[in-house]
């Protein structure tokens, strides 16, 4: 893309570009303001030396040279302090007039002042040489104002002194008039060459710059945009982050009591039994089951069922305290894990639930003597004394349940361990595993 927009912007600048552009017009028309400064004061500064060479060449003509250069000094003297502030419009018609001082100057002073001819001649054919390279102008307006300026040159000549038109004089001061007009015809067309070369040069270099800002303005907005994609991304994998961490969430709790299910029950139970092995403490695990279950779906149906599992599960989390984990272990069963508690501990909670979920008084029909939902418990403690893995222990608590439901439902029992004095090493307790 770069080379595409370096040959765009370098290989056919438009020239009359230069006119149309108001910038670029203000830089000539300040470059145009100066020139005519210089020239005005280089004319004057002419003029004035002019005059006083010719004044000691010819004391007895000094004071009509200096009448005739008065005024013209303090015409240049005047254009060059006016168009520096007041002149942006007229500098080009001040520039022709400082042109024109030099010609007044030479036609009167050879006119009015005899034996100063050589000296106005070479001061004639130095000035507008000086003028075109000081104030470049467009060739039709150069051309107007060296026919101009030869017309009052040799107007003021004949209208002054008739007898110089056919003296040897006028022919000199045809020559010298002729090299000037050529002179300042071939400097102006040299500087006119050098403002075209350079415009062309400002405006390939203008067209670059724009091209270039054109390309900075698609980087700035590619990049933008990029940024954009950047924060819709990042947005997005925060927003993937929290539907996994939601999905995982989900993925662990039942569906229709809103508790732990399978797979976090056996989570939470192995970084329980690491920390008991490793820090000590003990844990006691309760397993709930609903007392003749299937006659409550037989007799009021599978909805009337589903609602006492959700009921029983609101029990469970009201009655439990901050930190035990609440588990649907299956089907009617109900699992409470309470953490920094003994046997006799997980006896009085193991009531508490039980009695909890009688008292909600959910109707049973087929649950004789209660005609409630109830539920039978079977406990067992976990410690270092007597952790010897986690499926054994649920398998004592599951028979402790079925002893509790043997003995008449909506009780308790606690497994117990092995007695205190056999007291066996965990190590030596997987082994045997």
């Amino acid at each position: 893309m770069e080379p595409a927009v370096l040959t765009g912007a370098t290989e056919k600048p438009d020239v009359s570009a230069a006119h149309k552009d108001r910038r670029l017009r203000a830089v000539y028309r300040r470059e145009l303001q100066d020139s005519v400064l210089f020239s005005a004061l280089a004319v004057t500064a002419g003029i004035a030396v002019t005059t006083v060479v010719a004044c000691l060449v010819a004391p007895n003509a000094a004071l009509a040279e200096i009448l005739v250069a008065t005024p013209l000094v303090l015409t240049g003297l005047g254009v060059a302090r006016t168009v520096p502030c007041r002149s942006r419009r007229f500098v080009v018609q001040l520039g022709m007039l400082v042109g024109l001082l030099p010609f007044l100057s030479t036609a009167t002073t050879t006119t009015l002042v005899h034996g100063s001819e050589s000296l106005s001649l070479g001061a004639l054919g130095v000035m507008p040489l000086a003028f075109a390279v000081y104030v470049p102008l467009e060739r039709r307006q150069h051309l107007i104002w060296l026919i101009l300026a030869d017309a009052i040159f040799f107007g003021v000549i004949v209208a002054c002194s008739s007898a110089a038109v056919w003296s040897g004089e006028m022919l000199a001061l045809t020559f010298t008039a002729a090299l000037a007009f050529g002179l300042s015809l071939g400097a102006n067309e040299i500087q006119l060459r050098r403002r075209q070369q350079m415009n062309r040069q400002l405006l390939a270099v203008r067209g670059l710059y724009g091209r270039m800002k054109e390309h900075e303005l698609d980087l700035r907005r590619q990049d933008e945009f990029l940024f954009m994609q950047q924060e819709t991304l990042v947005v997005q994998q925060a927003e993937l982050l929290r539907l996994n961490e939601e999905l995982e969430t989900i993925a662990r709790l039942d569906a229709l009591t809103g508790l732990g299910n399978r797979l976090r029950l056996n989570e939470d139970l192995a970084q329980t039994a690491a920390r008991i092995e490793r820090i000590g403490g003990t844990v006691g695990l309760l397993l709930m089951d609903l007392d003749r279950f299937k006659r409550l779906n037989d007799t009021m149906g599978h909805l009337a069922g589903d609602a006492a599992l959700r009921g029983v599960a609101d029990v469970l989390r009201k009655t439990s305290r901050l930190g035990d984990g609440l588990y649907r272990y299956g089907g009617e069963e109900f699992l409470v894990v309470l953490h920094d508690c003994d046997e006799s501990a997980l006896a009085a909670a193991g009531q508490r639930y039980i009695s909890a979920v009688a008292a909600a008084g959910m109707p049973h029909p087929d649950n004789p003597p209660w005609n409630l939902v109830t539920a039978s418990a079977g406990a067992r403690e976990l410690s270092q004394r007597n952790c010897i893995d986690i499926d054994a222990a649920l398998h004592d608590a599951d028979e402790a349940l079925y002893v509790a439901k043997a003995l008449g439902r909506n009780r308790l029992e606690i497994h117990s361990g092995p007695p205190a004095g056999e007291i066996v090493p965990i190590d030596r307790q997987r082994a045997a595993s």
